[in-house]
């Protein structure tokens, strides 16, 4: 389907219409749009000091993938997210693996190079799953953005083990037990079902698809990959790009249209564990359900509907484990936790309506608080403001995960489509001010510095 420039990123209506049919878009930006604000992060910081070799492997990688990309975009998907043409990216893979200095760093490659010549199988996915790396390199037919395409695009990524940040996820996760009681204090009849392993790194390599725009901040393996339903899978987060993405966006846009008990400063060193953890509880809000119910009838009914909740879930149970379950013991103030989310709610909805399904729930967040009275929308001469105490935010946040139990979480699809019509974009009025004001302003990302992949060896 060819597309034209797309005038206005929040004409909601337009652009769900529109949603999944951009296979043949060979843009770098995405969704089409006449002019974006770029930053640059530079990823030669990030990158092990492995040899000239190494690097090298990374640049031939990296030419593999992007012309997958455009037999992708000239042919198609092959079945099961198959490569067109696997070998030159499986002996790209191999290459690299002989500079990784860990054992279980070059059998991990080895297993993904397999992967991608032949398939995916339960006993590759199983060691993958118990190997400990330092360095990651992984390529595949990786999701994209679900209102760009459906179905996986060549991509390639690498990136670092970090450690200080790990350390971080493992004393969290050591309280999942209070999130238990946690939640059946929300609601008697929530769960956590068991969580996907998650590893905090720091980016230093990517290609292809997700070297477009926007940029993703998290890759989940091997769903991303078009593997559904194994047990064997993991998270891996990028804290550079968060940050560049926090830096650059969330809190010029929190200083600009929230006023708070605090504000959102990432430099901050109040700050410095918190987009970490708030990822990982999202990761965690994924997983909170009620046994025996699904979300079947509610893709049946409205597909994206479903997805959007689904997000919206995690974003709601997850900040909620983050503000009132590990803030207390891991030192953290609950009103930080809040003043970050709520910047992250206007860089999502930054991003548009109708484009994806996590914008348009924060979106619903947003609208939710303001009709439900926990967020002002003021309208001054300086512009629209939203206006929060940390406090009453929570008990919005509380109150719709209530809602999310009794609805989406219940199994019917009438409540929740009831929900996402009631509070989605598709009631645009309770936030028409902020809208208006975003959308004179254009569509804000990241774009990642490689030029050292291509510098000559020192003399």
């Amino acid at each position: 389907m060819t597309h034209t420039l797309t005038a206005d990123r929040f004409d909601y209506h337009v652009n769900l219409g529109n949603a999944g049919t951009y296979r043949t878009h060979r843009g770098a930006f995405w969704p089409p749009a006449g002019h974006y604000r770029v930053s640059c992060l530079d990823l030669a910081g990030a990158t092990p000091d492995l040899g000239d070799g190494f690097r090298r492997g990374l640049a031939a990688l990296t030419s593999a993938i992007e012309a997958e990309w455009q037999r992708v975009k000239d042919h198609g998907v092959p079945a099961r997210r198959r490569f067109n043409e696997p070998r030159p990216t499986a002996e790209a893979l191999r290459a690299l693996a002989a500079h990784l200095p860990g054992d279980a760093d070059r059998r991990a490659l080895e297993l993904r190079a397999n992967a991608v010549e032949h398939g995916y199988d339960d006993a590759i996915l199983k060691e993958l799953a118990a190997l400990k790396e330092e360095f990651t390199v992984v390529a595949g037919q990786l999701s994209t953005w679900y209102g760009k395409e459906v179905k996986g695009l060549p991509t390639a990524f690498a990136c670092r083990a970090d450690r200080a940040g790990q350390d971080l996820v493992d004393r969290a996760l050591d309280r999942a037990g209070d999130v238990t009681a946690y939640l059946r204090g929300l609601h008697p009849a929530l769960r956590l079902g068991d969580l996907p392993a998650f590893g905090a790194a720091r980016l230093f390599f990517m290609a292809g698809e997700g070297n477009l725009h926007p940029k993703h901040i998290a890759y989940f393996l091997p769903e991303d990959e078009g593997v559904k339903h194994s047990p064997f899978k993991k998270t891996y987060y990028f804290r550079n790009t968060h940050r560049a993405l926090l830096d650059t966006v969330s809190a010029p846009l929190a200083a600009a249209y929230l006023a708070g008990d605090r504000a959102f400063d990432p430099a901050d060193p109040r700050f410095a564990a918190i987009p970490l953890l708030g990822v990982l509880s999202h990761e965690l809000g994924h997983f909170v359900h009620r046994p025996g119910n699904d979300f079947k009838e509610l893709n049946a009914a409205d597909r994206w509907a479903s997805v959007v909740l689904q997000e919206t879930a995690a974003d709601v149970f997850g900040i909620l484990t983050l503000a009132d379950v590990w803030a207390e013991p891991l030192g953290l103030d609950p009103a930080d936790v809040i003043a970050y989310y709520l910047a992250e709610c206007l860089r999502y909805t930054d991003r548009g309506l109708g484009h994806f399904p996590d914008s348009d729930g924060m979106f619903l967040q947003l609208s939710y608080f303001v009709q439900l009275g926990a967020l002002g929308l003021d309208s001054g001469p300086a512009g629209p403001r939203l206006t929060a105490d940390s406090q009453t935010v929570l008990a919005g946040l509380r109150s719709l995960a209530r809602v999310l139990a009794d609805s989406l979480l219940a199994g019917t699809a009438a409540p929740a489509t009831a929900l996402h019509q009631a509070f989605g974009p598709a009631t645009p009025e309770p936030l028409a001010p902020l809208i208006d004001a975003l959308r004179t302003t254009p569509f804000a990302s990241v774009e990642y510095t490689q030029e050292h992949l291509h510098r000559p060896a020192a003399l």
